[in-house]
């Protein structure tokens, strides 16, 4: 945990620490129920696999006997056909006359009975093979339909409080998860304390520069502009980019309004550091959206970041007093010196060159 540099030092939490915990803990549920999802869906593929195997040997036996009847269909047909074969059309049995079957002593209707049923039963099998077939291709659509119906039924079940119970039932996650109630209870207990106005600007100052990753700006600095101004209480910051887009806080003192729209480099020359305009890509004083431009490889995400920056900079800022800068045992700190230096150098830009104008769209 970091502290504020106030006397009062409240405790300010490691938002990074913080923020790294609850991705380790959603990477951990991902992988959870990603290996739950895996090991449903391989019990249920293998079920519909177990079924797809018995309708496949069961399509496998009706076709040997389909052949074996089809073989006894066509003697049978044959038979009658070489007996009697004015009752035979198109491979078409028909009855025999009654005289036939007197004369033959019942044989002719027993051969005719035989052709029927034989045929009857090769169309039997056909039939019996076509719906195995139809089932083995629905099979397909059933896994789909289960997997997906299984699906929403898991989530359902690993969002409910059992399945929340279970998975923090898992190795190791008992202490991950109490560090997230901790997070989570410190921010509510946060949240109220700032709406019942509770929390002194400097612990807001704190809290919002810690959370954002944003540090003193400290020379030396390269390709630094500013893209806001933030106010706690009676506590203002201008907030400054680089080209690493690494962001810094710097005490706002209006003196430095001019820089708004440059970009500069405070580098060290000899025994003192000094103020220049960052050259640009083809070697003339950078700009604004030149700068963003070398942050954002997506021309879009340049274009939209530094209107951002121009809208939250166009803002008044009448009402804001200079900020006093912390004072060291020796006189002025490098905060104060860093100031004055930029101080300086904006004093001496041309008048109504404070911001360049924005890329047309």
């Amino acid at each position: 945990m970091t502290q504020s540099t106030e006397t009062t030092a409240p405790t300010i939490p490691d938002f990074q620490g913080d923020a790294q915990a609850v991705a380790t803990y959603n990477d951990v549920r991902v992988s959870y129920i990603s290996r739950e999802a895996t090991d449903a869906e391989d019990r249920t593929r293998t079920t519909f696999a177990k079924r797809r195997a018995a309708i496949r040997t069961e399509i496998d036996n009706l076709g040997t006997l389909l052949y074996e009847r089809k073989a006894v269909a066509e003697k049978a047909l044959w038979t009658y056909a070489l007996r009697y074969p004015l009752r035979v059309d198109q491979d078409t049995p028909t009855r025999p006359s009654m005289w036939e079957a007197l004369w033959s002593f019942g044989f002719a209707n027993h051969l005719f009975k035989r052709a029927v049923v034989t045929a009857a039963e090769v169309v039997q099998a056909k039939s019996r093979r076509r719906r195995l077939e139809h089932d083995e291709d629905e099979l397909d659509h059933q896994l789909q339909r289960t997997l997906f119906l299984e699906a929403e039924a898991r989530k359902k079940s690993l969002e409910a409080p059992d399945g929340l119970d279970a998975f923090h039932a898992q190795p190791m996650m008992a202490e991950l998860h109490a560090r997230l109630e901790a997070i989570a209870a410190e921010r509510a207990v946060f949240a109220g304390r700032l709406a019942a106005g509770d929390v002194s600007p400097p612990e807001q100052r704190d809290r919002d520069l810690a959370e954002r990753q944003i540090l003193p700006l400290v020379p030396p600095c390269d390709g630094v502009t500013m893209v806001s101004v933030a106010r706690y209480g009676g506590l203002a910051y201008f907030i400054l980019r680089d080209l690493e887009s690494k962001l810094y806080a710097l005490p706002y003192d209006p003196r430095l309004e001019p820089l708004i729209g440059h970009v500069v480099d405070v580098y060290w020359l000899v025994d003192s550091f000094k103020v220049r305009a960052t050259a640009g890509p083809i070697g003339w004083p950078m700009t604004l959206d030149e700068h963003f431009a070398a942050i954002f490889k997506e021309t879009a995400d340049a274009r939209s970041e530094c209107r951002a920056a121009r809208l939250a900079l166009s803002v008044p800022r009448t009402d804001i007093t200079p900020m006093a800068v912390h004072q060291t045992l020796d006189g002025q700190s490098d905060e104060e010196n860093l100031v004055e230096l930029l101080a300086s150098f904006a004093g001496a830009l041309p008048q109504g060159d404070a911001s360049p104008e924005p890329l047309a769209d």
